[in-house]
């Protein structure tokens, strides 16, 4: 800041007891053109101005993550921010994990970091969206990648897996199921044809998952999910075969 220390610490203080910007200013005999100027790489100041203390407890914290999503919007992966601000530690990935708040802004802060206007807000994790995660968890993709391929962040998923145990129960089940399947193949590696494909959806209602229907028409699981990712067209028949009769 370029004012002598003594303004600097008038300003600071005048502005703790609640005084209005300008007023805080002219006691510290400055502008306010120059207080605003100076909060752009004076964070203390900055976040004093937004209304909280520099020096409170928790002031640090709000600081690091206010740090962190600058680089990550400058364009930094998260390792590389976490090495430039921590040294590497793992206090971000911390807080994605236990701040779903903080994992939204993150997402939203790399995107526009890569050129893309971030959403206004975050897609709704829609029935629809909810078993086509858990169909490409069976089909073996991870929970990060399986959550890109229906445009939901892993904040979304682990949050609802934390309050819904339903939910929490289904993705166990589907991750057993395709690690049982590859312990034990059921069907031959082929590709189907329209006979197959018929007979898959002449199996598939309400109540029936997509490997229960696949295997009984002697189709590789993997085919289905695959084709579901390829053939919008297929995904909307599966999807609605599933949930009308």
């Amino acid at each position: 800041m370029a004012e002598p220390a003594r303004k600097r610490l008038t300003l600071f203080d005048r502005l703790r007891t609640g005084q209005d910007v300008a007023t805080a200013a002219q006691a510290a005999g400055l502008e306010v053109r120059e207080v605003f100027t100076a909060a752009r790489t004076d964070t203390a100041l900055a976040l004093l101005l937004a209304g909280t203390d520099p020096d409170a407890v928790g002031a640090t914290g709000i600081t690091d993550r206010a740090e962190y999503l600058k680089l990550l919007a400058l364009g930094c992966t998260p390792s590389l921010a976490s090495q430039i601000l921590f040294d590497g530690a793992g206090k971000a990935s911390h807080w994605r994990r236990d701040d779903p708040a903080f994992a939204r802004a993150c997402d939203a802060v790399k995107e526009l970091g890569a050129g893309q206007p971030a959403p206004a807000r975050s897609p709704r994790f829609t029935p629809e969206r909810r078993r086509a995660f858990l169909d490409h968890l069976e089909a073996g993709l991870s929970v990060t990648a399986a959550a890109a391929e229906v445009g939901i962040t892993t904040a979304v998923i682990y949050q609802r897996r934390k309050r819904d145990p339903a939910f929490a129960a289904a993705m166990d089940t589907a991750h057993h199921a395709h690690h049982a399947h590859h312990a034990h193949p059921r069907t031959p590696d082929r590709t189907p044809d329209a006979e197959d494909w018929e007979a898959f959806f002449g199996n598939l209602r309400p109540g029936v998952a997509l490997r229960q229907a696949a295997l009984a028409a002697g189709i590789r699981p993997e085919a289905v999910y695959h084709r579901r990712r390829a053939d919008r067209a297929f995904a909307h028949r599966t999807d609605q075969q599933r949930t009308t009769r």
